[in-house]
């Protein structure tokens, strides 16, 4: 089993009056330790040649007990990189967005990438 949550981000600029320019939230996958890439960066090859993600992923930590599942591995993207905006990244694309990611990580899973 692999266990998903999206994540909504206020970006504030540094004087927090001036909105930054941003998509709608972050995406975020946890994986269970039996999994081939549990404990892996989110830069390592093995999860670049196999996850594509918009903008790549840029999470890759122990869950919390909180949001994800204790000492499951969590991998995550976010929607705040060059051009991104509400208009390209609102909810419903991330959570499009996060189901894909949920999908390849089960492919892995299951030897089908």
């Amino acid at each position: 089993m692999i266990w998903y949550v999206i994540e909504n981000q206020h970006w504030k600029g540094i004087d927090l009056k001036q909105v930054i320019k941003r998509g709608w939230g972050n995406g975020y996958v946890a994986i269970p330790p039996s999994h081939c890439l549990y404990g892996k960066g989110e830069n390592s090859y093995s999860i670049s040649s196999k996850i594509r993600v918009h903008g790549g992923l840029t999470y890759a930590q122990h869950g919390d007990g909180d949001d994800a599942p204790k000492h499951w591995w969590v991998f995550g993207f976010d929607t705040s990189h060059f051009q991104d905006c509400i208009d390209t990244w609102p909810k419903e694309r991330v959570i499009e967005e996060t189901k894909e990611l949920f999908i390849q990580l089960l492919e892995v899973e299951w030897g089908e990438r």
